[in-house]
């Protein structure tokens, strides 16, 4: 994509996705589907939050709300990353990214559940969501799926 974001298709779920993402930040992404629109001869590229991006014919305005959707939570990763590697004075390897059906099948069911993009971070080794709300999105992390239930639900609730 012309924004610097790699897109590559997913199949592993009920509907083909196109997961989008920054190379250097490979674990946190958008997963962007095509739904029907109100009428039939237009589609809409939609976020997994639900969000509708852009018509099918303007792929350019669904990259442009993509780039708006992704560039904060990437830039504040990037950020935590440097100032955890100031603090502690040590760069932990990266690991190597790899298929865990295991875990896509339990993401998919987090999120089914509770709603939310959630997801496993290979680098943490913990479970993540992204809870949207207004103006005030809420990141919450837990080490389990279950804990990462009652941090969503704890999350809605405060909001």
């Amino acid at each position: 994509m012309r924004e610097g974001w790699k897109a590559v298709p997913r199949y592993d779920g009920p509907h083909p996705l196109l997961r989008v993402f920054d190379p250097a930040v490979p674990d946190f992404g958008e997963s962007i589907t095509l739904v029907p629109g109100r009428t039939p001869d237009i589609w809409w590229y939609q976020a997994s939050t639900g969000e509708d991006l852009a018509p099918h014919n303007k792929p350019s305005r669904a990259a442009e709300r993509i780039t708006r959707i992704l560039t904060p939570y990437v830039t504040a990763a990037l950020a935590a990353r440097t100032h955890q590697r100031e603090a502690t004075d040590e760069r932990r390897p990266i690991p190597r990214p790899h298929p865990d059906q295991p875990r896509a099948t339990t993401v998919a069911e987090l999120q089914q559940r509770s709603g939310v993009i959630c997801w496993w971070g290979t680098h943490t080794e913990e479970w993540w969501a992204l809870i949207p709300g207004g103006t005030q999105w809420k990141l919450v992390n837990a080490p389990d799926p279950d804990a990462l239930t009652r941090a969503i639900q704890n999350a809605r609730a405060r909001h």
